[in-house]
């Protein structure tokens, strides 16, 4: 992991692979199949590129949900069980969160994903105004394919800022892979020791969302790591400009099982446009149309 910038390549592997697969253990088992909603632009990106996109988690949907995260992780802090942990780690955490709310860029990217195709919050979150669709993946194949991302695919946790015990545990968490690290590698010194939290802290930030958003199931593959500036490209989103990384390029096609055209003024006739789109990209998926009674 690029935190551990100045260990032996090999140590770094094996905590790597430690942390990681603790982290798979303290979280549900993924879906058979992961969804991602998206537009026919992006749809039709994201079959030529053989790609998908992985914004920067400090530009989520709206910076409500940014401060949804740091709001709960600030009080995470106060819940922290272990009196040794809140003196050792408490004015380290405090200076992240602090540095993340004045508006630094968080180290981790973020592609969303959820358990159903047909998801009417999901649907709603277009109001009309585009076209939405709805691409399901198998995800074994999808996470294999972002291996070489170092993509970690996270169930998103729903809960109020009254409840924050569940983020609570996932900071301990952190904290005692940190503690490990140290007893496995020796202590670091105190800069890259703060880089490292601010890291894990960066990369908690995208797991949890505000209890009103549980309709929406969702899954988020996130990589974490420091990107070249060469590397990161940008896209007008709403009121915001996004930093964004491709991931899962290759130049086989993408492990899509189906597509669902989302609410609109002719389900049909996009479906018969999105059919022969896919067909001419080589993919051989079923196209079919949302059952959900909404009108945008």
């Amino acid at each position: 992991m690029d935190q551990y910038i100045g260990l032996g390549e090999q140590t770094m592997v094996a905590a790597s692979k430690n942390i990681q697969a603790k982290a798979g253990a303290r979280q549900p088992r993924p879906p058979k199949e992961l969804t991602h909603y998206t537009t026919l632009t992006g749809l039709e990106g994201i079959i030529r590129t053989k790609a998908l996109w992985a914004s920067n988690a400090s530009f989520l949907n709206d910076r409500a949900e940014l401060t949804h995260a740091l709001d709960a992780s600030q009080k995470a802090i106060k819940l922290l069980s272990s009196q040794k942990a809140l003196k050792a780690w408490g004015g380290a955490i405090e200076t992240a969160f602090t540095e993340l709310r004045k508006g630094l860029q968080a180290q981790s990217y973020v592609a969303c994903f959820c358990g159903d195709n047909d998801n009417l919050s999901q649907w709603r979150g277009y109001g009309g105004a585009v076209q939405g669709v709805s691409l399901t993946f198998d995800q074994r194949a999808l996470t294999k394919r972002l291996q070489k991302d170092k993509a970690t695919l996270l169930n998103v946790v729903y809960a109020k800022l009254t409840t924050a015990s569940r983020l609570k545990d996932a900071l301990e968490a952190e904290l005692r892979d940190i503690a490990e690290l140290e007893e496995l590698l020796g202590p670091a010194d105190a800069e890259a020791e703060q880089a490292d939290l601010l890291a894990r802290i960066s990369r908690l930030l995208p797991k949890f969302k505000h209890l009103g958003f549980r309709d929406e199931r969702e899954w988020r593959y996130v990589i974490q790591r420091d990107i070249a500036p060469e590397d990161m490209q940008f896209r007008v989103l709403q009121n915001k400009i996004v930093p964004y990384i491709t991931i899962g390029n290759s130049s086989t096609n993408l492990p899509i099982l189906s597509i669902k055209i989302g609410p609109g003024t002719d389900q049909e006739l996009t479906a018969r446009s999105v059919e022969t789109f896919m067909g001419a990209q080589g993919y051989d998926v079923d196209v079919t149309l949302s059952e959900v009674p909404f009108r945008p």
